[in-house]
This record gives structure tokens, sequence and C-alpha cells, in this order.
């Protein structure tokens, strides 16, 4: 299967297949979210694994014995580690945890994590020799995912790799790591494009107004493509705000997204509040800092901060939040009672 090759790719491409000839027993490929970075090391997985002779350069060929197993997700010599959330198996799951279980009981809802037993399970694949006189590989991604159980299981592995073995982690948060994680992986790091770049690419794509789009997502280009409700909660955000926020008439408008989704543009809309009390401007809704600037009017900069610190605390609890509804309008009302007076700068 031929994967999508990203411009911003290029760098981290060739720091990659330069490795090919003496691979570490680790490789980190970090970056900020929304770059592709699990679909790089797919494609280099699928590259070391592919059997052309010669190997191309810019991708797997596609067509040898190995390419169509990987494509198939079933290649002897690679496993895929991730929480089971992000599983593609577990989407029925999860689809059904989300709308309850008919029998009245609450089906459990994939894990967001990776489980120790998951690491443990490598143990298997690890143990005897690869299946095709090559490389043997286990990706694991987000690493952050991992609890401490969970990576010192990892560290343990990596601290007696098997020969021929490659573990590709990817991270969108390499600091929550152990140290000594880190400290045995070779780090790749996939940079953020230029914007220019970015929009370019987004505009090939046929993302209506992507300018915006970028902005939104943090000039994260991927994320920018894939969101495909981000303008309607952006309009909806914005359209609250524009002629007097009423809590409960915005959560009504609120409601029909995620609440991790309000609780990221709740984040965004105060970020870019502090922005222009420092004399910046929006980060994240370019052109509409009047629109911003009256809403947040009368909130100091100090309880703004400290109302940053509340989102950030909410981003765990949406979720699993016990009353969807209440737990959006006590953020609402949060938000309200910051501008309800004049206070101290």
């Amino acid at each position: 299967m031929d994967r999508i090759v990203f411009p911003w790719h290029d760098t981290p491409w060739r720091r990659l297949t330069a490795r090919a000839g003496a691979l570490p027993h680790a490789m980190l490929l970090r970056g900020r979210s929304g770059l592709g970075k699990t679909e790089l090391a797919l494609r280099f997985a699928g590259w070391l694994l592919c059997e052309a002779q010669p190997k191309p350069a810019q991708a797997a060929c596609g067509r040898c014995p190995a390419c169509n197993w990987f494509a198939q997700n079933n290649h002897p010599d690679f496993r895929r580690v991730e929480p089971e959330a992000l599983a593609e198996s577990a989407a029925p799951e999860a689809e059904a945890a989300s709308e309850g279980a008919t029998s009245g009981r609450s089906a459990a809802k994939p894990s967001r994590q990776i489980k120790v037993d998951q690491i443990r399970a490598l143990g298997d694949f690890l143990a005897v020799g690869t299946h095709r006189a090559g490389v043997r590989i286990a990706l694991v991604r987000p690493a952050e995912a991992m609890n401490a159980s969970t990576a010192n299981a990892l560290l343990k592995a990596l601290e007696e790799p098997p020969p021929k073995t490659l573990f590709l982690l990817v991270s969108s948060q390499p600091a929550r790591l152990l140290p000594t994680i880190r400290s045995r992986c070779q780090a790749i790091d996939v940079p953020t494009p230029p914007p220019e770049e970015a929009l370019v690419w987004l505009r090939a794509q046929g993302v209506t107004a992507p300018e915006d789009a970028l902005a939104y997502t943090g000039h994260a280009p991927l994320a920018a493509a894939v969101e495909s409700g981000y303008s309607e909660l952006r309009e909806a955000f914005v359209s609250s705000f524009s002629s007097g926020f009423e809590p409960v008439t915005a959560v009504d408008r609120w409601q029909r997204f995620g609440n991790g989704e309000v609780v990221d543009a709740l984040q965004k809309w105060v970020f870019d509040g502090v922005q222009l009390r420092v004399g910046g401007t929006p980060r994240y809704f370019p052109g509409h800092g009047g629109t911003i600037a009256a809403s947040l009017g009368h909130a100091s900069t100090t309880a703004l901060t400290a109302f940053a610190r509340r989102l950030a605390k909410a981003r765990g609890e949406a979720l699993h939040p016990l009353n969807p509804r209440l737990f959006l309008e006590s953020l609402a009302l949060e938000l309200a009672r910051l501008n309800e007076a004049p206070h101290v700068r």
C-alpha cells in the first residue's frame, strides 16, 4: 500500500534511511501532534521490511511478498503496539461503548493507555528469530501512553534487545517518557513545516479556509486536514462570544461537539486572550481579536491564567464526565464570572 509522503518528512526520512546500514536497537520519532509521525514510522518500517533488490530510495516497492503482508497488517516480523482506543479493531467496541450496551450494563471503553500486558506479549515475538532473515520491528505509539509499569516493561526489553530488532517509538510528548528510555533511543525530530509550505499542501488536499485550519490546529498541517469538525466548532465559539456571552445558550451550541474538543477550544480562546494582554496577536482565532478582547475585557491576566490551569485539569475530566451537560455549563459559568466586573490586573 502506498503511503502519503508529506513534504516536511523529507529531512527526517533522509536521517532515518541513513541509519539503515547500522540500525540502532531503538529510535524515537518526536515532534508535535499533527505532523504524521506515525505515517513516517510506518513508511520506514515498510521500507526496512521490503525485500526488493535494490531497495527503492523513497518508499517500499509495494509489490514484493513482504510489502503485501505489511499492507495487510500481517507481516510476521512487524508488531504494532498502541492503545485499544487507537487500534482499528477497537472501533466497533468504541462505538458500542459510547452508545451504551443494550443489556443495561455499560460496555467497557477501549483503553487510552498502552497496557503492560501488551509489552509483555512482545516476549514471544522477540524470543524467536526473524521469519524473513531481515529485521524485526516493534512500533510503539504514542509512547507517552505508557504508565509506569508499562514503561518499565519496555525498558527491560530495550536493555536486553535481541539481535536484528528495532523498536520504533513515536511521541508527541517525549518529556513524559522515562529518561532511561529516551537515553536508549536515537532521536529523530519531525519538524513543524513553515506556514507557507503547510498551506500549499493543505490547498492541494482541498481544505477550505486552510489559513484558519492551520491556525486553529497550532500549525499542525495533518491535524488541519483531518479534523472535520473544527470549522463548525470554531464558528460556534465565535458566535457564542460575538453578541454577549450567555453560558446556557453557549453550551446549547457546544453540546453537539465532544467535551474534549470544547475544552480544547476554550483553552485556545483563553490563550489568545492572554496573548492580547501582553501585546501579542491571536494564534488560534486570528481575525477575532476584538471579539476575544470584548469577551474577556474585565478579567485580569492573573484570573485568565488561573482559569487556563483549571482548563488543563478539565482535559482529563472531559473523558469521563458524570454529566456532560453540567460539565460544560460549569466551565461556561466560570468563564462568564471572569468578565462580570472589573478586576485588578
